[in-house]
């Protein structure tokens, strides 16, 4: 009994974690691409496709998240 509600516990907790995340959020190819760039220091705040706000597009994209619109 006891290792079956163990069992079911971490199926529910892995199941929380990863409907949590955004699929796809992440795009190596953006952040290779602003990799090099020096973004300016201007900070009015924008959401990444992760949920996380980034002082602006720039900086969410060199670390390979897109900007929701």
């Amino acid at each position: 009994m006891k290792r079956i509600h163990s069992l079911s516990l971490l199926v529910l907790t892995l199941g929380l974690s990863l409907g949590s995340c955004k699929i796809d959020c992440y795009d190596k190819a953006l952040e290779e691409q602003f990799y090099t760039i020096d973004c300016t220091a201007d900070c009015p705040g924008v959401v990444g496709c992760d949920g996380n706000t980034y002082c602006n597009e720039c900086i969410a994209n060199s670390q390979g998240i897109r900007v929701e619109d």
